[in-house]
């Protein structure tokens, strides 16, 4: 999976106004996007101990973000990031191995010139 950093209002554009994400994801930092676009990530400060958390969010069917993984308590922003970036890997990986199978053609063998 190929990642990109975003900056803030690329993210705020994509992701509008998301009261649950803003009220754990406090003083976000970093956000990024898989190739396509279908994938979000950020990482944010958190509260308190100021320890840094992330949230990965999808793209659905019509095109609305929503959270599909949110982990917490990470003690360093690079250890987060990367871990960000191997859950977003992870989902995109899962997510393709659940598309439906392709429609096959079942055919009878050639009949042979006896």
């Amino acid at each position: 999976m190929r990642s990109k950093t975003i900056s803030r209002s690329e993210f705020e554009r994509l992701v509008p106004h998301n009261l649950a994400l803003e009220n754990f994801m406090v003083h976000q930092v970093e956000w990024f996007s898989n190739g396509s676009g279908t994938m979000l990530g950020t990482i944010a400060k958190g509260k308190g101990v100021a320890r840094w958390n992330y949230a990965v969010l999808k793209r659905d069917k019509k095109g609305t973000f929503h959270v599909r993984k949110v982990m917490s308590n990470f003690s360093d922003l690079k250890v987060a990031a990367v871990d960000l970036l191997h859950s977003m890997a992870g989902i995109e990986k899962i997510d393709c191995a659940n598309l439906p199978a392709l429609p096959i053609l079942l055919t009878s063998p050639a009949p042979s010139g006896s």
